[in-house]
């Protein structure tokens, strides 16, 4: 996901943190409103300016869409002071404990708190849609509108929203319960196991369109995954029209873990290079690095608890605590994901080496395999160079790259803890 999505999410709920306050509900609701359709319309008028300019033969259509994702990606950042400006300047948020039909419920606040960003990041999407319809690039009609941006949310942001809002919704049917708070805590932490072993799968299948691997590419993915110790792990082929190379594994706990390979990853890779990737997600798996990234953000927001407790009745303790613990999240997330992502790497590679001789199309040594996922992280972001580089949560490919290498001429002694690397001596 990107860091831009992630803010926006964890920002809109950080707001329901604000000191209550005397709000005129309806004055801040149609000023949200308003606020989000002008917003609308700025992202469309850069889109239709855009392809004017492409209609006209001032600049080719690739060009275009560059110059209007850039666009839109600097509205996406300003869209974050728009939510703070609708939730906290208009009073949204600081009035959620005065309306009856929600001031016990946390997943409508959730609803209500996660609304402006998520019409502010439909904009943008809607934008790209009808940028295509101008060019005659997607298919025109309120249907085909509504699923593209159906589409856009349900690939970023809804991993993310779609769960919170679900956890959100079993507090609140578990606060209903006739047990202890205690106990409702305890409950409450079973259901976040079973959510995450069993309940991720099951929403995955509903949020991707999948569909089974041909039986041959079945057989021997099983036999990759099965020599690299994951046995019953479900595999499907995710639909995507040809639009994204990309693979995951999701769930813990076998029979209920499935790996996603999408269908470009599989028709345009070598299988080297397909085995390469199943490898480093299966790398991710072994190595625990989905826990690992869970529980490096607790000591974050651990502080922030601490920083709203040592404020006391302050107005704004919340706010700060709430502030510092976002902080904390994105330094820790930076610095945990860039060690497991070349942790995968490098784990892959010795894998490979590992299972060469007994599963066919696997690379048959480091150097081999190191090189195979090379030419597929290269391919993969072929088509989006700008994919290449690194981001706030993700390592760029020349960085992966050369951290294999490294690895290969000094190898890893010491490390025994999940996701992370010894450093060359």
């Amino acid at each position: 996901m990107h860091l831009q999505s992630f803010l926006l999410v964890v920002l809109s709920l950080s707001c329901g943190s604000l000191p209550a306050g005397e709000v005129d509900m309806t004055r801040a609701v149609l000023a949200t409103l308003g606020m989000i359709t002008a917003w609308w319309i700025l992202c469309h008028v850069a889109a239709r300016t855009t392809s004017r300019q492409v209609m006209a033969g001032n600049i080719q259509p690739i060009q275009g869409a560059q110059w209007l994702e850039t666009q839109l990606d600097i509205f996406r950042w300003l869209s974050l002071g728009v939510v703070v400006m609708c939730l906290g300047g208009f009073g949204l948020a600081r009035s959620l404990d005065t309306i009856p039909v929600i001031q016990n419920s946390m997943f409508l606040q959730a609803l209500v708190l996660l609304f402006p960003g998520l019409a502010l990041a439909a904009a943008s999407w809607s934008a790209e849609h009808r940028y295509g319809v101008v060019l005659d690039y997607t298919e025109r009609g309120l249907v085909s509108h509504l699923c593209s941006i159906f589409s856009s949310f349900r690939s970023g942001m809804a991993w993310l929203v779609v769960p919170i809002l679900i956890l959100l919704a079993c507090g609140d049917a578990i606060t209903q319960l006739p047990i202890s708070e205690v106990q409702a805590g305890w409950v409450m932490g079973v259901s976040l196991l079973l959510f995450l072993g069993a309940g991720m799968p099951w929403l995955v299948s509903r949020l991707f369109k999948t569909c089974p691997l041909d039986a041959d590419t079945e057989i021997w993915v099983a036999n990759v995954l099965s020599a690299a110790g994951l046995r019953r792990t479900k595999m499907v082929r995710w639909q995507t029209g040809g639009n994204s190379f990309n693979a995951l594994i999701t769930g813990f706990v076998p029979p209920l873990r499935t790996l996603l390979l999408s269908d470009r990853l599989l028709d345009d890779l070598p299988r080297e290079q397909v085995a390469m990737v199943v490898l480093h997600e299966a790398a991710h798996l072994r190595r625990r690095h989905v826990p690992l990234r869970m529980l490096s953000i607790l000591p974050a927001w651990g502080i922030g608890a601490l920083v709203t407790r040592i404020a006391g009745d302050q107005s704004w303790a919340m706010a700060a605590g709430s502030v510092v613990a976002i902080s904390l999240t994105l330094v820790m997330l930076r610095l945990v994901a860039y060690r497991t992502e070349f942790d995968a790497d490098v784990q892959a590679c010795r894998l490979a080496e590992k299972i060469a001789s007994s599963v066919d199309d696997v690379p048959a040594n480091y150097a081999a395999a190191a090189e195979a996922l090379s030419r597929a992280l290269i391919r993969v972001t072929a088509d989006h160079p700008a994919a290449r580089k690194p981001t706030w949560l993700h390592p760029g490919v020349v960085d992966r790259i050369e951290c294999m290498r490294r690895q290969r001429i000094i190898p890893n002694r010491s490390s025994v803890t999940a996701g992370t690397i010894a450093n060359p001596v």
